[in-house]
C-alpha cells in the first residue's frame, strides 16, 4: 500500500508522540535517581511540551509525578512550574493521582498530567500499578 507525504508525516508524527510517551512513562518508572539514563528518549519527543523539557525542568516534573502516584490522598494536585527555555513562555503543569484500586493482584491507580505553555496544554491519563518491588509501572496511557 502507497501512502502520501502527508500520510507518511502524520504517522511519523503520531510515532514520536507514542516514543515520547513511552519515555515519560519510563522516566516515572524509574524515579529521580535514574533520570540521567533515560535521557536519551528525548530525540523523539521534541512535538510535546514534555519533550521541550530540558535538564533541571524535566526532573523537577517527574520527582512531581512521583510524588503523586506515591501520596496516598485520592485527588491532590501537585503543581508545577518550570523555568521555561530562552524565548519561550513558562512551562507549568499539574498532576495527580484517583483512588487506588487492585487489578490483577496489584495496587492501581490513575494518573492524571497536564502542561500549559500559553494557550496550548497537553493532557494524559495513565494507569499505573505497584509491582511487588515497589516500582511502578505503567498499563496504558491516553493522551485526552
Amino acid at each position: 500500500m502507497r501512502h502520501s507525504a502527508r500520510a507518511r508525516d502524520a504517522m511519523e508524527a503520531k510515532m514520536r508522540k507514542y516514543l515520547a510517551l513511552r519515555g515519560l512513562i519510563n522516566l516515572i518508572l524509574c524515579g529521580a535517581p535514574a533520570l540521567a539514563s533515560a535521557q536519551g528518549y528525548g530525540a523523539f519527543n521534541n512535538d510535546t511540551l514534555y519533550g521541550t523539557l530540558k535538564g533541571s525542568d524535566r526532573d523537577s516534573f517527574d520527582r512531581t509525578v512521583v510524588q503523586a502516584l506515591q501520596d496516598p490522598q485520592t485527588g491532590k494536585r501537585f503543581p508545577w512550574t518550570g523555568a521555561g527555555a530562552a524565548g519561550k513562555a513558562a512551562l507549568t503543569g499539574e498532576v495527580h493521582a484517583d483512588a487506588a484500586h487492585e487489578q490483577n493482584g496489584m495496587p492501581c491507580r490513575p494518573l492524571h498530567a497536564t502542561l500549559r505553555r500559553g494557550k496550548t496544554d497537553e493532557r494524559w491519563t495513565f494507569l499505573f500499578c505497584r509491582r511487588a518491588d515497589g516500582q511502578w509501572k505503567a498499563a496504558s496511557q491516553t493522551r485526552n
